[in-house]
């Protein structure tokens, strides 16, 4: 992963965790990080990211990510891309393996990020394998059905 991917990846990282009001105080969680910032880069990634200053209940003003929005396109792509190229998912504990069609794995993948299921706490993608994490074997489950769901068969 590049540079501005480590980054941004941080940035989103430290917005989900704390809370931050300024770009100073963003600079500064991120030097704690080891991740040297220039001011105009940081409005960039923020930018670019989506990044919104919201008000606080209790006054002020804090960034925030935003949120994530599924499309219907989103749905169709998912739906596409497991009815094209899945050959299985089995559940390994608290991981699910999921298995595809030589060279599939990545779009799958950003396929099941894109949907954002709340079971999933991190996916990773090699040629014909993905990964995907849970916190729970029950989670882990739970996104085995959700496979099954979207491709239509039964659990």
């Amino acid at each position: 992963m590049g540079s501005k991917q480590v980054r941004q990846a941080k940035i989103r990282e430290l917005l989900q965790n704390r809370t931050l009001e300024t770009h100073e105080g963003l600079a500064a969680a991120l030097q704690e990080q080891d991740v040297e910032v220039s001011q105009s880069t940081l409005s960039k990634d923020l930018r670019e990211l989506g990044v919104v200053r919201a008000p606080r209940p209790d006054g002020g003003f804090r960034y925030t990510l935003p949120e994530t929005v599924v499309t219907p396109r989103d749905r169709q792509i998912l739906e596409r891309e497991l009815r094209d190229y899945l050959v299985e998912a089995k559940q390994a504990g608290n991981l699910v393996v999921v298995r595809t069609i030589s060279g599939h794995a990545q779009s799958v993948c950003e396929a099941i990020d894109r949907i954002g299921w709340s079971e999933i706490a991190g996916t990773i993608a090699g040629e014909n394998t993905i990964f995907i994490a849970s916190a729970t074997g029950s989670e882990a489950a739970g996104v085995v059905e959700r496979i099954a769901a979207v491709r239509g068969e039964a659990s």
